[in-house]
């Protein structure tokens, strides 16, 4: 028994923000139905089937042409039963269909539905499409990322989709539960601009108090020094010394007394104003360590630090990983080849969820049929359907 075995997602969504939130309600126990058009996702083919398939497991996909009269007829039954319907379309669009939220709500009284987009459904930007990277650029997060004498530059995750769909499931979670309160559903209209706005928080207040700007500062730590990445004699390691005790544990580690008595270093803001002095300090004391030794050279001494890792690193040979079973099994349903995931980042200590996958992500069209037949769809109709393209059946690749 999971926590929303009682529930039933229909998902409209394509690309990264949408799946990823509908994947946490499939893994908590709902039934999510993935409506794609007849050629699947958009996202499904991008980087050879490896950006799609991690955000898709425990789902059923159905295929629908939704500008047909049949396509259109099944997905009106889905919502129209659903718990939740989540869609990731520019506003206007399911207007068209009579699938927006006030069409949906007269047949579905207590529907929560959740429309999830670039730009939300209100404002200027309303109709644009929003992207990942465009979302970092105007919402200033790329503004402070890069180094001073260089042009801005994007985090190379797709950081914003993933946290808007965090963020869209927790309002879902919140919204099922109002519902069971008061018996009444609601529309939840969440972006990713919205999401990246947020989570610019301190920069936001910090500019808004002084009137200062943040910089990009390359690999250069916020509010203290030393703080960044540092040269180690092979690699690369993060070192945050974040209080004075711990900037005394560094010095007296490296036996060097002189940089706590040097006036250039002798306080934060000192350091701070004087970090590059201090950087080619401790950079020539770093050259002594490859980059994994030096972070477990700080670290026992309580000095936050981390040796910078590659995919490489992290994938096969990193033990912390290896333990906490980071790492998963699961299938490209685009190739049918057999790849490695994150799995999900939570442990239960109960049986809710123990971060391995229920099942992997599923073929374009797959539950098809299953899906009508658990409708009002007899086999006769089912196939004059496939015929007509109105609706598309795939299957799972062999493995």
């Amino acid at each position: 028994m999971k926590p929303l075995d009682d529930i039933t997602v229909v998902d409209f969504t394509q690309s990264v923000a949408g799946p990823t939130c509908t994947q946490l309600l499939a893994e908590m126990g709902a039934t999510v139905i993935k409506v794609e058009p007849p050629a699947g996702d958009a996202f499904r083919n991008l980087m050879g089937g490896d950006m799609s398939a991690p955000f898709n497991h425990g789902k059923l996909s159905i295929a629908v042409d939704l500008k047909s009269e049949d396509g259109h007829a099944v997905a009106t039954e889905l919502v129209d039963e659903a718990d939740v319907v989540i869609e990731s379309f520019r506003p206007g669009v399911l207007e068209k269909f009579d699938l927006d939220y006030e069409s949906v709500r007269e047949r579905n009284e207590n529907v929560i539905y959740c429309s999830l987009s670039g730009f939300g459904r209100t404002g200027p930007y309303s109709t644009f499409p929003g992207y990942d990277p465009c979302i970092q650029a105007v919402s200033g997060l790329m503004s402070i990322t890069g180094y001073e004498d260089r042009p801005p530059v994007r985090i190379r995750a797709s950081l914003i989709d993933c946290g808007t769909g965090a963020n869209a499931a927790v309002a879902i979670l919140g919204a099922i539960r109002q519902r069971d309160r008061a018996d009444e559903g609601t529309h939840i209209d969440i972006s990713l601009f919205d999401v990246a706005v947020a989570w610019m928080s301190y920069w936001i207040t910090n500019y808004e108090r002084t009137g200062t700007l943040p910089e990009r500062a390359g690999s250069k730590g916020i509010g203290s020094a030393p703080n960044g990445v540092f040269e180690a004699g092979e690699g690369y390691t993060y070192v945050a010394t974040l209080t004075e005790p711990m900037y005394d544990r560094l010095c007296d580690l490296l036996e060097r007394p002189d940089l706590l008595e040097d006036e250039r270093f002798e306080t934060l803001e000192d350091r701070i104003d004087n970090r590059e002095a201090l950087r080619d300090e401790l950079t020539a004391e770093f050259e002594r360590f490859e980059s994994k030794e030096l972070e477990q050279y700080l670290l026992e001494a309580q000095i936050p630090s981390g040796a910078i890792q590659s995919v490489a690193d992290l994938v096969d040979d990193d033990p912390h990983a290896e333990a906490r079973e980071s790492l998963v099994d699961s299938t490209n349903p685009e190739t049918g080849e057999e790849i490695t995931v994150p799995a999900l980042p939570f442990r239960f200590s109960s049986d809710i969820h123990d971060g391995t996958f229920s099942s992997d992500p599923p073929a374009v069209g797959e539950h098809t049929v299953d899906v009508l037949e658990s409708l009002t769809y007899d086999d006769g109709e089912i196939e004059r359907m496939l015929e007509t393209g109105a609706v598309v059946a795939g299957t799972a690749p062999e493995t």
